[in-house]
């Protein structure tokens, strides 16, 4: 069965046009006008040219993630990213800011839990000039002392304000009682004794870990000729080196293992109303069992007319919010049920949720059902997909995790595959224990 990519599928209320998808999958292509080139060292470069659109985006990816922050320094990754900016031996902070503006460039740094990115967009004619900017950050950074502790305070603000609402305090320990010991129990913030501890030159020292060659994918979609993007490109690359030998170390992997039985947490908060999180474990985002468990996730609680929101909202009044999520990651993954009630309504609704549920292990989805939301998620991921942007970060992506860039276009087919059997047993497979979250006042 195909595999798929988390952070591009959103549905879309699309209910025309089941018939015709065979005939877009086997048309449409993202991907027929990709060049791909390894240098010596590893580091893939994809092009893509599409002059429809008078922009080039370059999107570089490194697969290294919060997952890999080594024990007591969790944040790293995300404040070596915020401090990538911060200033080089050749322009301070407002420079950077100044000079790309000046040139009608966007640029950002990004840090998630498997993988962070630095991103460019521009036009063909500032490209030479942005990019010039772009590869200071990327070999010359510095992290001057004062704009990293700048970044370190706002950054343990950020992390500190979570805790304060009572719809990130739940997610918060959710993930934490769910993970257990396994690195996915934080945000990609890290943690206070983390952020905390991280030094200037730890994170210059782990710039050099997220940035070798081997793990690197650069991904550049746009207006542009590659015979004459290429030589820059491989100037620019080919003489980084491989070899991190420096401190701190990379986290080793954690295994995890969810427990055979049901796990249940109540944190008290000021507040008028009850917040529940119910909580499986579910198919890592290349498992095999992704598509079925996907398509769960829109049946039961994404949007106004899934199970959740009619049953439990609008038919039994149990929840002023009802709704689901499939949190998909290149590890463990999972599932989650979010309630927004009363609290004298808590029990009630638990029980409906758990109703629900079960009725996929023991009912299924029909044919029509499934192929109802392909057609949403197939149409949405091509509106969702439209710009250079997103499309180098697509191609990047599913190169960097190993299924190679050709995989964007096996999506337009990959819900063809899923059966009612396969529903079922995705649902037996995984309903079986739940973690529980629940804020009361």
């Amino acid at each position: 069965m195909k595999t798929r990519l988390r952070f591009i599928i959103i549905t879309l209320l699309v209910v025309v046009l089941a018939s015709g998808w065979s005939l877009a999958s086997t048309t449409f292509s993202y991907t027929a006008d990709v060049q791909k080139i390894v240098l010596d060292n590893g580091l893939t470069l994809l092009f893509k040219e599409n002059p429809a659109f008078d922009i080039i985006a370059v999107g570089l990816l490194s697969g290294v993630g919060s997952v890999q922050d080594p024990a007591g320094l969790e944040g790293i990754t995300y404040l070596t990213q915020r401090n990538l900016i911060s200033g080089t031996t050749n322009r301070t902070a407002q420079e950077i800011v100044t000079e790309l503006e000046s040139l009608g460039a966007q640029l950002q740094t990004a840090a998630s839990y498997d993988y962070s990115a630095l991103l460019m967009q521009s036009t063909p004619g500032s490209f030479g000039a942005s990019f010039e900017v772009f590869m200071d950050l990327l070999n010359n950074s510095i992290f001057p002392e004062q704009e990293f502790e700048r970044e370190r305070y706002l950054s343990q603000a950020a992390l500190a304000s979570l805790t304060d609402d009572p719809m990130n305090a739940i997610v918060l320990g959710y993930l934490e009682l769910f993970y257990g010991e396994h690195p996915y129990k934080l945000s990609p913030y890290g943690s206070a004794v983390g952020l905390t501890t991280i030094s200037r030159q730890d994170a210059a020292n782990w710039k050099e870990y997220l940035y070798q060659p081997e793990q690197i994918v650069v991904s550049v979609v746009g207006n542009f000729s590659t015979e004459e993007l290429l030589p820059l490109l491989q100037a620019s690359f080919g003489d980084w080196k491989n070899g991190y030998t420096a401190s701190p170390e990379p986290r080793e992997q954690v295994e995890f293992v969810y427990p055979a039985e049901d796990r249940e947490m109540v944190i008290n908060m000021p507040t008028e109303a009850a917040f529940l999180i119910m909580g499986y474990p579910a198919p890592a985002s290349f498992d095999e069992d992704s598509a079925a468990m996907a398509v769960i996730n829109s049946i039961l609680g994404e949007g106004m007319s899934s199970r959740l929101f009619t049953e439990i909202r609008d038919k039994r009044g149990l929840a002023y919010t009802a709704i689901s999520q499939y949190d998909e990651r290149l590890g463990p993954s999972n599932i989650l049920v979010f309630l927004a009630t009363h609290p004298q309504n808590v029990e009630q609704a638990k029980e409906q949720v758990l109703v629900e549920l079960q009725r996929f292990a023991s009912e299924g989805l029909s044919a029509e059902e499934i192929a109802h939301i392909a057609t949403q998620k197939q149409g949405m991921y091509l509106i969702q997909n439209e710009t250079n942007l997103t499309q180098a970060l697509m191609l990047a992506t599913t190169e960097l995790m190993g299924w190679g860039y050709e995989w964007v276009d096996d999506y337009m087919s990959f819900f063809d595959e899923v059966t009612p059997d396969d529903i079922k047993g995705a649902a037996q497979k995984y309903f079986q224990n739940y973690t529980e979250v629940l804020i009361v006042p």
